[in-house]
């Protein structure tokens, strides 16, 4: 964070014109005593704040001397979902127990009737940071003992159940669909009732069924979505 702040502060100051390349990351793993880790992780954030891009033999060039308003979610494996909840704020709005209606059940993958805990929050950029998501998550009645813990937890409550609960994730799957803000939604993510959303629905199964289904709405104007696929050897 300190090494992403110190170059965003040169960015924004000018000290880095737009269109020029930044130090190599050998010169600034130099300059800040940090290791080619912390560098790239520097710079993955000022290239998901829209501030610089990565150009193949040519390093990092600055972009912009703000951060965009568009928020990039990078993922390549399920690292890539907890390094999303590290890197931003989630903040739980209410609790609460009930019983799935059919009309939800399957995108749960639960049974309709069935006992579950029901999580409303917001996710930021960081805490008292911008809103960029408005989130719904369901957690199955056997792992209701865990849910007081949620408000405390840091990272993803995937993990967090998982480890609690000994249940290895397995599997995770995500679909993205289209949708449209009711007024609560409009009220959150700072929109307008009826206009266009994106919705991404994650999954994440351990060996007894659904550890916890999430529903995370985003404006079309502040998601994007990047997603790496390698063939198998």
């Amino acid at each position: 964070m300190q090494v992403f702040a110190e170059l965003q502060a040169r960015i924004t100051k000018g000290l880095y014109p737009i269109d020029t390349t930044l130090p190599t990351e050998g010169e600034l793993c130099i300059e800040f005593s940090a290791s080619r880790y912390t560098v790239r992780e520097a710079l993955r954030r000022l290239v998901d704040q829209g501030m610089v891009r990565r150009r193949q033999g040519s390093g990092s060039v600055v972009a912009a001397t703000q951060p965009q308003r568009r928020y990039v979610q990078s993922l390549s494996s399920l690292h890539g979902l907890l390094q999303y909840a590290l890197n931003t704020h989630y903040e739980i709005i209410s609790i609460e127990a009930l019983r799935l209606d059919a009309d939800i059940a399957e995108d749960v993958g639960g049974q309709a009737g069935s006992e579950w805990t029901f999580i409303k929050g917001i996710r930021r950029t960081s805490k008292g940071g911008r809103v960029v998501g408005f989130v719904h998550s369901y957690v199955p009645k056997r792992l209701s003992r865990f849910i007081p813990e949620l408000e405390t937890c840091v990272g993803a409550f995937y993990a967090h159940l998982s480890k609690r609960a000994r249940e290895d994730i397995i599997e995770a799957d995500q679909s993205i669909r289209g949708s449209y803000m009711d007024q609560e939604l409009a009220t959150y993510l700072g929109g307008r009732t009826g206009e266009a959303a994106i919705c991404s629905i994650r999954r994440y199964f351990g060996p007894k069924g659904v550890v916890i289904t999430s529903f995370n709405w985003h404006t079309i104007e502040e998601f994007a979505f990047y997603m790496k696929l390698q063939r198998s050897m």
